[in-house]
């Protein structure tokens, strides 16, 4: 007589039958050529403050006076990537690259790119998505406005909390050779670190804004954080170190974007801003032409999201 799976079962099943279907949009052997490469490209990837900068404290003039006579910076330039996506197709894109002031946190200079990824989104590989995208974009910055460039870079998606310890944020960090940032808000598997345990801990511990909970793996090892940034947003933000910056600054340096919003300021203003480039793009595009052949979407239709 067959067992009937418990609930539990057939949600674990469900979720690694999803995962499997995305990974097998793309050839193994260019999966495992991409595994390779981030496993080439985290040699070089440095888990500690290599820096030159300090966040100003607002009312602390002998902190910062300190700070400035150890020959450091004050934290001036924060950048910020983000990739939004058509609604009518996933692989039509646009990646956004700003880069705001602190602590005003007015944007300095911003730029855009259009662009059809090869490659739809496969689970722990999301950069070779938008790493072509994101260098055109660096190296324009480099260009074009040099004095933009940013001291550290926030990033829409996680840094060493990845199945291979080499996420989005280290990736590009690594690249560009920046000081970087994971913002994310998606939970890998690490380490006996799970999203069911995150989401537990979350709604046990973390029960106003500035509440914060290391994300600390069975050995030991602290791969990130999970952070509630404001009283009305329940889901943590998760914040994993990139590169060239040790996890209680990349913490700080969060903590300091955060605004009235759930979302860092740096990446809020990429994301609005890219999903704006995207909609005149691409999606008015597409729904003018889908009416001008007589097909277009109904009021009552379930929309894509749906």
């Amino acid at each position: 007589m067959d067992q009937e799976n418990h609930p539990e079962e057939e949600k674990k099943e469900t979720k690694q039958s999803k995962f499997n279907k995305l990974q097998e949009q793309v050839d193994e052997s260019i999966r495992e050529q991409w595994a390779e490469e981030q496993n080439q490209l985290k040699e070089s990837l440095i888990e500690e403050d290599k820096f030159e900068w300090y966040i100003p404290h607002k009312d602390d003039g002998p902190y910062n006076e300190e700070k400035e006579n150890e020959g450091l910076e004050p934290l001036e330039f924060i950048g910020a990537v983000d990739i939004s996506y058509s609604k009518t197709d996933s692989q039509k894109a646009c990646a956004a690259l700003v880069v705001l002031s602190y602590p005003s946190f007015d944007v300095l200079y911003e730029d855009y790119e259009i662009d059809t990824t090869e490659y739809p989104y496969i689970p722990g590989f999301l950069a070779f998505k938008e790493i072509p995208s994101l260098t055109i974009l660096f190296n324009r910055l480099k260009e074009k406005s040099p004095e933009f460039w940013p001291q550290v870079l926030l990033v829409d998606g996680n840094g060493i909390l990845h199945n291979r310890g080499f996420g989005a944020a280290s990736h590009i960090g690594v690249v560009m050779d920046i000081p970087s940032i994971g913002v994310g808000k998606t939970v890998f598997a690490v380490d006996g670190i799970t999203q069911k345990g995150v989401k537990e801990m979350s709604q046990e511990k973390l029960l106003k804004g500035g509440d914060l909970e290391y994300l600390t793996g069975k050995s030991g090892k602290h791969w990130g954080a999970a952070l509630r940034s404001t009283d009305e947003s329940k889901n943590p933000i998760i914040i994993s170190v990139g590169h060239r910056i040790c996890l209680d600054t990349a913490i700080a340096v969060v903590r300091a974007c955060i605004t009235k919003y759930r979302i860092p300021e740096p990446i809020r203003q990429a994301d609005k801003r890219s999903r704006v480039w995207v909609q005149k793009t691409y999606d008015n595009f597409d729904q003018h032409h889908k009416k001008k052949k007589g097909v277009a979407k109904k009021k009552d239709d379930p929309s894509p999201e749906d």
